[in-house]
């Protein structure tokens, strides 16, 4: 049954139910633009009423390029009713219905967008308490929007939030249940970083504004890239395990059996699509994830002659009086990174350390980092001077205080380790560290 409505709305089609709320396309005469109506039928208790208006009207107090906005809310005779934008009319369930794939570089910013959305209506001390597929709009060449609102919640905190949206996102980049892949094994173009943000929301080891920008920090990758060179783990055919065997021979040696535990991908560099060449003086790109704790190794370790903070895009402020502790042999001294009052990838793209190495590198160990550093490996053959010269290298994410990467070889040259994304400390701030890198041969 249609609902009696304030004159200046007129509906047009009802499009069906969100539980126990009905919705119908509607139009704004005075403004003539199209509007979703969501009411509660006739009938509908009192407390239920009044639970809708109350959530209804707080959603209406926040804006966000994500958040569906809410026009008006009220009630009429016995009909509880909200006004909101029309966003397309398509939700996140409609298109994993219709079995319409999403591309990575549509969903990820979206998904950053979603998050950053979650984390306004939390400042405003709002609760969704009901995030799920239906619940966000998401409409070809629109912005996908948190909505759903006035629904009776399922869980009543914003912990509850993340974990909801996070495990959304997860399942809508794989199309698979939670746990059963990571994005980055089933998307070429999705890093680990993306994996690692996801798995933290889940847990609730993060709030939504952690969660946007990590997911915002994650760079895209080139599927080209990942397809030709990259292990992954639909690399299962004879034919292309044998090839991966044979240049993974020539490419790491005696490193064949770290790399089977730390799953570091061996690429080419950024823009170059060809296969690299392990012969030529500069390494080729890769995406590792890390370990746990540092293997011990029989391997030489290369000499590292000195090393430096690196700050292109700040004040060259990053504690460079302290980066020879990050290279002196004591794991009870460590280089450190100024702290941020914001998430770093709000005030810039970055910050590192420069180190110069003498002799041959195939890895890359990171030890006394802080968990949830999200950070990148460039070479270079001499101190760069401008960031576009270096040469990424691979990615990973810090977990146990660690990272041992496999890295192409390489002979001297400069390396840098460029943190993208720092964690947040009790305090509030945000900061990152290195006891210890060391460069084996």
């Amino acid at each position: 049954m249609a609902p009696l409505l304030p004159d200046r709305y007129r509906l047009e089609v009802r499009l069906g139910s969100d539980g126990d709320i009905e919705e119908w396309l509607a139009t704004d005469l005075p403004l003539d633009r199209p509007v979703l109506l969501r009411f509660l039928p006739s009938g509908t208790s009192p407390e239920r009423a009044d639970d809708f208006l109350a959530s209804v009207r707080a959603a209406a107090g926040v804006s966000h390029t994500h958040c569906a906005t809410v026009y008006a809310a009220g009630k009429l005779d016995d009909t509880t009713y909200s006004i909101s934008e029309w966003a397309g009319g398509v939700s996140l369930a409609d298109r994993a219905l219709a079995r319409e794939p999403i591309p990575p570089e549509e969903l990820l910013p979206n998904a950053a967008g979603l998050a950053s959305a979650l984390a306004a209506l939390h400042a405003a001390g709002i609760v969704h308490g009901a995030i799920d597929a239906e619940s966000i709009l998401f409409s070809t060449a629109h912005p996908a929007k948190i909505a759903g609102f006035g629904r009776p919640p399922n869980w009543r905190t914003q912990t509850e939030d993340v974990q909801a949206l996070a495990a959304l996102v997860e399942t809508t980049l794989t199309g698979r249940p939670i746990g059963a892949a990571l994005p980055s094994q089933v998307v070429d173009a999705i890093p680990t970083q993306v994996d690692h943000a996801l798995e933290l929301g889940r847990t609730g080891e993060v709030d939504a504004l952690r969660l946007a920008a990590s997911l915002r920090a994650a760079p895209l990758l080139a599927p080209s890239r990942r397809a030709r060179s990259g292990w992954t783990w639909r690399w299962l055919g004879p034919a292309i395990t044998l090839f991966v065997i044979a240049s993974l021979l020539v490419a790491l040696g005696a490193n064949l059996t770290r790399q089977s535990r730390s799953n570091v991908t061996i690429g080419s560099p950024a823009g170059n699509t060809s296969v690299a060449d392990p012969t030529v003086a500069g390494p080729a790109a890769t995406d590792g994830t890390t370990t746990d704790t540092v293997p011990e190794s029989s391997l030489l370790v290369a000499e590292t002659v000195s090393a430096a903070a690196y700050d292109p895009f700040g004040t060259d402020g990053e504690h460079d009086e302290l980066a020879d502790q990050a290279i002196d042999g004591d794991f009870g001294t460590s280089w450190k990174t100024e702290s941020y009052n914001s998430p770093l990838p709000r005030l810039k793209d970055g910050v590192g350390l420069q180190v110069v190495v003498r002799g041959p590198v195939t890895a890359v160990e990171i030890t006394g980092a802080r968990d949830g550093t999200v950070f990148e490996l460039y070479w270079a053959p001499v101190p760069a001077e401008k960031f576009a010269d270096w040469t990424r290298v691979a990615e990973g994410t810090i977990r146990g205080g660690n990272a041992d990467v496999s890295v192409p070889p390489t002979d001297g040259g400069v390396w840098l380790v460029w943190f993208t994304d720092l964690p947040a400390t009790t305090e509030g701030t945000y900061t990152g560290a290195i006891s210890e890198v060391r460069f084996r041969s």
